[in-house]
């Protein structure tokens, strides 16, 4: 005949076994919400040419022709464009890109230098 105490002491570790799992489901919601390795959907876009390029990073002026950005050097394409950013990017996004492409580039946020910076979450050529 099973004891008063036995009952109690399963229920105690249901109790406890049921917590585990919701904490655990919990957190493991919490780490792929905060997770910047996930996508996240790009909240704004500047189109402009790239000027000059890094390992993993492309800086994007915009308001430049592609035939004037073709004569001009950095420094002269800072002063001249409006907007500049350098933007970190994927391997694979980076090895389909050349210098002086025309490109449509979307972000999430920016650094408030000048060039600014930021990751790129989506960039699409425009003259191809």
């Amino acid at each position: 005949v099973p004891t008063m105490r036995g009952k109690y002491t399963v229920g105690i570790l249901i109790a406890i076994l049921l917590t585990a799992i919701g904490a655990s489901f919990y957190f493991i919601m919490q780490f792929f919400e905060d997770n910047p390795n996930q996508p996240q959907q790009p909240t704004s876009f500047t189109e402009g040419i790239i000027i000059d390029m890094q390992d993993t990073s492309v800086l994007v002026i915009s308001g430049l022709s592609v035939d004037d950005a073709k004569i001009m050097s950095v420094e002269e394409a800072l002063e001249a464009g409006k907007d500049a950013i350098w933007f970190s990017l994927a391997m694979d996004q980076r090895s389909r890109l050349k210098l002086h492409d025309e490109v449509r580039v979307g972000y999430t946020t920016l650094n408030e230098s000048y060039p600014a910076k930021g990751t790129a979450r989506t960039i699409e050529k425009l003259n191809e």
